[in-house]
């Protein structure tokens, strides 16, 4: 630094110049690794020393940035000792049945659903069964008396609410491109000493090492398909239609079109079910074909069947 300079600095700064100075210096490309890993030290403990605040503030920073362990943001899930059981089996195996069955015995509770549908589904048949249920979706509350169980879309999950049971269904969706934070969210943060997993075999590996991660036991329940799941040969046509079939169509405009043409041209009534629907006419149109005697013939629908609604 030259001399003129050097005679302006004020004795605060000419600690920290000189070991700016030394950094730079000790750093540069003409020394060896082996001098630099002298130097570090002297500049680690000049750092510590004379920079205290602003490196608790860095450390922070760092620990807000690293989301290379995700559980660590549940400190109120970490301190609880939770075991896993992970129902898995296709569709149709009695997996999310068994799941709700240890829900209906718990003094507080709660279910996670993939879909609005089946949120409202679980809500209305635990509240069939003499378990007031509250019903929470991102369109709509419905809080019961007394209800100490609540059956919510996995997006409204609470993981500050203390539960005794909660089951989380479809947990595959951990590996979806756009919701997989809910799941992750849901599985990191319950806080239930017992958590049920419903869903297929994709996810046992990655649950796994979640599990290990968070310390947290898990117990695999295999479930095998209660009825036989055949295909069938092409339908070829509409008019091969029979009662109690379902059409998938992946536009409204769609659905809509075939409703008209198979209610004119077959006479058969119709149920129609998809995604934008209100939430009232979603349940009552799956409820109209769940009816066998005085329901619809044919469900027309779109991919939101997809989720193992019960239909």
């Amino acid at each position: 630094m030259p001399g003129w300079c050097r005679s302006q600095v004020s004795p605060f700064f000419a600690p920290r110049l000189s070991m700016i100075h030394l950094v730079a210096h000790c750093f540069s490309p003409q020394h060896s690794s082996e001098n630099r890993s002298a130097l570090l030290p002297l500049f680690l403990d000049f750092v510590t020393r004379e920079h205290a605040e602003e490196m608790k503030i860095h450390e922070k920073f760092t620990q807000f940035g690293d989301l290379t362990k995700p559980h660590l943001d549940y400190p109120l899930a970490r301190q609880m000792t939770r075991h896993i059981t992970y129902n898995c089996g296709p569709t149709n195996s009695g997996k999310t049945h068994d799941a709700l069955d240890h829900l209906k015995r718990a003094k507080k509770g709660i279910y996670c659903a993939p879909l609005r549908l089946l949120a409202i589904e679980v809500y209305q048949k635990l509240n069939a069964a003499g378990v007031p249920c509250n019903l929470v979706t991102g369109q709509e509350k419905r809080i019961i008396p007394g209800a100490t169980v609540t059956a919510c879309t996995v997006e409204m999950t609470t993981v500050e609410s203390p539960f005794d049971v909660a089951v989380i269904d479809e947990i595959q969706m951990l590996g979806d491109d756009m919701r997989s934070f809910s799941w992750s969210n849901a599985l990191l943060g319950l806080l239930a000493p017992k958590i049920f997993l419903c869903g297929d075999d994709t996810a046992i590996d990655l649950v796994k090492k979640i599990a290990d991660m968070t310390g947290d036991t898990l117990e695999v329940k295999r479930f095998q398909r209660l009825s036989p799941l055949t295909v069938v040969p092409p339908v070829g046509s509409l008019n091969n239609l029979r009662v109690a079939d379902a059409v998938i169509a992946f536009s409204r405009n769609d659905l809509h079109q075939l409703k008209s043409k198979i209610e004119t041209e077959r006479k058969h009534t119709c149920a129609i079910v998809y995604g934008k629907l209100p939430p009232e006419v979603r349940s009552n149109q799956a409820e109209y074909f769940n009816k066998k005697e005085v329901g619809a013939d044919i469900l027309l629908a779109s991919d939101a069947i997809g989720m193992g609604l019960n239909l």
